[in-house]
Parts: C-alpha cells; structure tokens; sequence
C-alpha cells in the first residue's frame, strides 16, 4: 500500500451512529453520537473531509436545545484534548492533582461534561485528527497540495464553511449556537466570533481556553520588556508553588498573591527594565534582588538576562540544585532532569510531551471502542507537519504574522450585544500566560464599551487546566453559568 493510498482509503465511510448514556449523580443523560465526515468544497469541487464527533440528547436533537462547536488549536491539534480531557461524556483519567497516571490509559464517565445542557460536535482540523484534503480527478482544479488548509485565513474559512453546512444538514439554525476553543484555537474563536455572524450564523456565545489574543508578545524578542512582565506573575506563581518565592505570605490566597505580582509586573519592573542603560547600577541591583524574591531565580541568572529570563530559562533554572525540570503548559509540574549535563534542555516537554500516551490511546480506545469508528488511518492527536508548515503571514496586506483577535471580539459584541464570552487560563501555564489575554482584554475595554461584557477566569493549572480535578469542576460550573438554565 503506498503512501497516498494510506492517507487517503478509496471508500470512507461517512458516518459511524452509537448511542451512550452518561450517570452524573442520579440523574441519567441518554445520548446519541455521530462519527463521521463533512465535506469541504473548493470551485463547487470536493476538496477535504473534515472529521467530526456528534453528541446529542434523547433519541433525535432538538432545534431550541444549544449547540457547542469545539476544537483545539495547535495550529495541528486535533480536538482530542477538550474531547476526552474536558467537554465530552467520556474522558482519560488523571491525579486529582493533573498529574499523569502510569499506563495503560483508563477511561471514565466525564461528570463535568457538558453534555447535560448543550450538544457538542467536536472539529479536527484538516491535517488532524481524521480530516485531510482530497486530491479531485483533474489536479488543476484541485487545492495546491495537502497544505491549502494550513493557512490562517483558510482555516478560519474552513470552519466557517463546516459550522454552516452542520446547521443545514442537521437542522440545528434554530440551535442557540457557541463556540469553544483553545491555545490557538481560542484564537480561532475570538476571529469566528465576527467571522461566523458576518456570515449569517449568529452565536449566542464563544468560550476561549487558554487563548492567544494578540502575537505581540507570543512572537515577541528577548529585547520586549512587556512581554517579560506578562510572564513574570506565572514565573511568581510556579516559584511559590515550588516554594521559591520569597515574596510569598503564609496562608495567602493564591489569587491574592498574584494581585500583589501583577502590581510589581506592570508596575516597578516594567518601568525599571523598560530604561535598559539608563536604569542607573544602584537601581538596577536593586530590581534584579526584588525580581529574585518573586521568581525564585538567582540574581545572577536574572542579570545575565537583563531580567528578561526566557520560559524556557525559568523551567531549567528554577530547581537545578533538585535536578527537576518544569514543565512548559504546566510549571507546577516538575520531573527529573533526564539529561542536566547538557547546556541546554534536552528532554521532552514534560506536560505536553508526557500527554501523549494518554490522549492518544484514550482518543483512539473511544472512537474505535465507543463510537465504533472502523478506519485503519492514524488518528492524529498533534501533527507536528502541520505546525511546521503553518502559514502564518497575513498575505492580504504583507504582515508576516497574523492579525490580532481581540478587536474582532469586540466587533462580534457589537453586532451581537446578547452574545456572551468567556475567557479562561491556567496559571502556571507559560506558553500562554494568563496574563496575556487579562491584559489585552483590560487594555481592550479602555476604548471599547463592549469589551465590558467579556468575563474572565483562572483556575489553578497549565494550559489543560482541567486536568485538575477541582479546577474543571469550576470551569464546567462557569461554563453552565454562561449558557444559563
């Protein structure tokens, strides 16, 4: 079987029906569920099949019951991770503390599913999970290769085209409409916030996971000294957990020592480090001291960087003298260092790379377990092609990174006043931190009146937050509050 043939099976099925019933307490929701494909045109040619899951109650949905489309973001996640980890009746389980279980994976009826007040239907990407691009008879009509979806623009189309064609087929127009994504597909959902009703599908609400709003500081260079500040009250966070800060107060709330963090980030350490030479030797000494108490760094490490320490810095530095490493989605996460010889990390990410093993048997256990999928092609949870290929430039006016989301949110709020959003972050996460969306979304609401309407919450834990217990108990509570009674 060659490679082409492998990828793309001459017969897909287009949908495989199940039917499941999850227990929360004593009440019993009996479900129905859809695997299967939608497809996507190009030229009034078909050009992908966008593989989807379908939860929805009783024996045949209901046009007024909500409707919640979900998906992750990578970009090259498929929608695995808020499927089985958060959102669906199914989920892998993990330590009440969101550390990893030894294999083999286990899985468990989700009790914070939101399956009890809204229908899911859960999105791959194309290029993951089971969606790919399809190669038509005549190749000059066809997208350019596999990578056409792999683009900012089209795949915010892309998602725009399936939600639309979902309404139709299904009969769900009438459906109060939502959107939930995270890491960059909480960027997706900030954009389709606009995008979708500009288009003529109107939403009742969009929820961002551990989003990115705006790439200024993603993208920014060790010389940006606001996207150091942004950091550092996550910095400050992982190093109290760790027992690191030493501005830290006994019996503290977490919430408020992070108040106290957040002051000193855009506060005193923006000014001072925002001078770089101007900031006199006295003065700077004296910052470098007061940045150690909070981050847990020495005041070497903290001035060979200009107190601009890198993420990846903090999580090799934080504990060397222990021999541990922190993880990158999850700095509360520490694990030996399997290499602290080398001059730089070079293990795997221990929160992301170590979620492998479970959401990949997990994902697959159900789909060909639960909902009977019976495909020989390889799910896949994280395609690092994808990534790799990501066309990330704004072609359209030559910026070579994206547009930002946050005003797009504020414009869908506008058209949609009634329409409510939610924005959520782990705190311990440093590769979006939680104070990158809280900053933008502040700084939004200065100058737009309908920014005022956006919420915004933050759990104890890393970007997958929810796998701590107590922190997706409370996430699925304020979703609930979001969609109401």
């Amino acid at each position: 079987m060659t490679d082409k043939d492998d990828q793309q099976p001459a017969e897909t099925p287009k949908s495989y029906d199940s039917k499941g019933a999850l227990t929360i307490g004593k009440q019993r929701f009996a479900y129905q569920a859809t695997a299967g494909w939608q497809a996507l045109f190009k030229a009034d040619k078909k050009s992908a099949e966008m593989f989807h899951t379908y939860y929805r109650l009783g024996n045949k949905a209901a046009a007024g019951r909500p409707l919640t489309f979900v998906f992750n973001g990578g970009p090259g996640a498929a929608s695995a991770y808020l499927h089985v980890g958060a959102v669906g009746p199914v989920r892998v389980e993990t330590n009440k503390d969101g550390t990893l279980p030894p294999a083999p994976t286990k899985l468990v009826q989700n009790k914070e599913s939101w399956l009890p007040f809204t229908d899911l239907v859960f999105i791959d990407p194309i290029g993951t999970g089971l969606s790919r691009t399809l190669k038509g008879e005549d190749e000059k009509q066809s997208p350019d290769d596999e990578t056409y979806y792999w683009d900012v623009a089209k795949d915010l189309d892309s998602l725009c085209e399936f939600i639309s064609a979902f309404l139709s087929k299904h009969g769900r127009w009438r459906s109060p409409i939502y959107i939930a994504g995270e890491s960059y597909g909480g960027y997706r959902s900030a954009r389709l916030a606009r995008m979708l009703q500009e288009k003529g599908v109107g939403l009742s609400g969009a929820i961002l996971i551990s989003p990115v709003l705006e790439w200024d500081h993603l993208f920014a260079s060790r010389f940006n000294t606001e996207a150091a500040a942004i950091r550092l009250p996550t910095y400050a966070a992982a190093a109290r957990h760790h027992g690191r800060s030493e501005r830290a107060v006994a019996r503290e709330a977490l919430s408020t020592f992070l108040k106290r963090a957040e002051s000193y980030a855009l506060g005193d350490f923006l000014t001072s480090f925002a001078m770089g030479a101007r900031l006199s030797a006295a003065d700077r000494k004296k910052q470098v001291a007061m940045l150690s108490e909070w981050t847990g760094l020495s005041p070497e490490i903290l001035d060979r960087h200009d107190g601009r320490p890198s993420i990846m810095t903090f999580v090799r530095e934080l504990l060397r003298d222990e021999g541990k490493v922190l993880g990158l989605y999850d700095a509360s996460y520490a694990v030996d260092d399997p290499l602290p010889a080398s001059d730089s990390f070079a293990g795997v990410d221990p929160t992301l790379g170590g979620l492998d093993r479970l959401y990949v048997a997990g994902t697959n256990a159900h789909l060909r377990e639960n909902l009977g999928v019976d495909v020989e092609q390889q799910y896949k949870l994280l395609s690092m092609d994808v990534n790799r290929k990501w066309q990330w430039a704004n072609k359209a006016d030559g910026d070579p990174t994206p547009p930002g989301a946050s005003e797009d949110v504020a414009v869908g709020l506008s058209m949609n006043p009634a329409m409510k959003v939610l924005v959520v972050h782990g705190l311990y996460d440093l590769v979006t931190p939680y104070l990158d969306s809280k900053y933008f979304v502040e700084q939004l609401a200065q100058s737009s009146p309908t920014a005022a309407a956006i919420d915004f919450k933050a759990y104890e834990g890393g970007h997958m937050f929810y796998m701590w217990e107590k922190s997706r108990i409370a996430f699925a509570e304020d979703v609930r509050s979001l969609y109401g009674s």
